[in-house]
């Protein structure tokens, strides 16, 4: 592998490992720099794995707003949503250990979460609750601020009607996925998501990723932009006044407040694994990189391969997702190639999840890659453009893609 220089504007005294790619992939790097001489970020660091191997580590920009902070190898940041698959994976290794089955009903597992409604809550599958279909993208019994609080949310998913019949429907549980695989993940283990992700999944393979923010990496952790008064009322609407008009939809941020956003100290202090997800672009690639294989990097197994044909090799029809109206391929606790919800190259089997600002992650089983993309500079979706998340790692990965196709 031959780094080529790298051209990003960082004090060299801040430099102990240069950004680089490796040879036939240089122009992913000048993509990668044209987005910042652009200004269209703020940091970004970008990594790819190809066959279990990286060819593909870059960073660049500034860690915060005040642009003062140099974005370094090893800055850590929200990736919002992209940890909904991280938390999916603990259960699905523990289904792959014989702990549960996918078809395993919640109860069996869970008995409270069929407190109320109980004869529709008891045919809530484990399956339903990774690929969207439980019927709980929203709680009618949620508060302001219980998405924070990890039994009170519990009390509340406990306490909550179906929408819908399971399996009736899709719907993108966008704040309660965490809550509801974390739960059944805590009652089958004996530990919370993010203990369980630590010790089975980051640790093994070497993942600089946690399910929520940990003090000791507060220091390196990136601040992301847009955390200002205008957003604060903007989300105190969605969860005190939106909330009491309309139809479910207008319920998704109830459980949540106007301090919605990962620079918040409420954000930094939760676990909220449908949300609360940091981590560097690398420990994406590696995870997918794992994926994109037989369930194991490095001589470090995770999934077995029989777990991994699951994930990977039963590959979802489209379906409507209620949530935002647009079309949807929903994996295993992941979604497979099809925007806007889930731009993730020009392969159509490629599977993974992306982050409301822009995170993109996901593997290429066809080509072994395995793709992660972080940010601080927040996309704002608008009218005016039919994507959730932007283009920049779509364009990333399409010339990626291009670099393959010439090598």
């Amino acid at each position: 592998m031959n780094p080529v220089p790298n051209s990003l504007n960082f004090p060299a005294a801040s430099q102990k490992v240069s950004p680089w790619a490796a040879a036939g992939f240089e122009r992913v790097q000048e993509e990668f720099q044209k987005l910042h001489e652009t200004g269209e970020e703020l940091g970004s660091a970008l990594c790819v794995y190809l066959h279990g191997k990286p060819v593909v580590n870059l960073w660049g920009g500034f860690a915060t707003p005040e642009q003062k902070s140099p974005w370094q190898k090893d800055t850590m940041v929200s990736t919002f949503s992209a940890c909904k698959a991280m938390t999916a994976l603990c259960l699905l290794q523990l289904i792959d250990r014989g702990e549960a089955t996918l078809d395993d009903p919640v109860v069996a597992h869970w008995p409270e979460f069929a407190s109320v409604d109980s004869d529709a809550k008891s045919q809530v599958t484990l399956r339903h609750l990774l690929n969207h279909s439980a019927g709980l993208p929203v709680a009618r019994t949620n508060r302001a601020g219980d998405v924070y609080n990890w039994h009170r949310m519990i009390r509340a998913l406990e306490q909550a009607p179906l929408l819908w019949p399971a399996g009736s429907r899709t719907a993108y549980h966008a704040v309660t996925f965490g809550h509801l695989v974390g739960e059944v993940v805590r009652r089958i283990s004996g530990q919370m998501p993010s203990e369980y992700f630590e010790r089975n999944i980051a640790g093994p393979l070497n993942l600089d990723y946690t399910l929520r923010m940990i003090e000791v990496n507060a220091g390196r952790t990136a601040v992301c932009d847009g955390y200002d008064w205008k957003v604060r009322l903007r989300c105190g609407l969605f969860t005190h006044v939106l909330p009491r008009f309309g139809d479910w939809r207008t319920k998704y941020f109830k459980p949540c407040g106007s301090d919605y956003h990962p620079s918040s100290l409420r954000w930094q202090s939760a676990e909220a694994p449908a949300i609360s997800g940091f981590g560097t672009a690398e420990a994406l690639a590696r995870v997918y990189s794992c994926l994109a294989a037989d369930g194991a990097l490095n001589g470090n197994r995770i999934l077995s391969e029989q777990m991994v044909r699951q994930i990977a090799g039963v590959r979802p029809e489209q379906v409507e997702e209620h949530g935002t109206g647009n079309r949807a391929r929903i994996g295993l606790g992941m979604f497979f190639n099809l925007a806007p919800i889930a731009d993730l190259g020009p392969n159509p089997n490629s599977f993974g999840h992306c982050g409301m600002g822009g995170t993109t992650s996901f593997a290429d089983p066809d080509h072994g890659i395995g793709f992660g993309y972080v940010c601080n500079h927040l996309y704002q979706p608008s009218k005016n453009s039919g994507s959730i998340i932007g283009d920049r790692a779509a364009r990333l990965a399409r010339t990626l893609y291009e670099c393959l196709a010439e090598s």
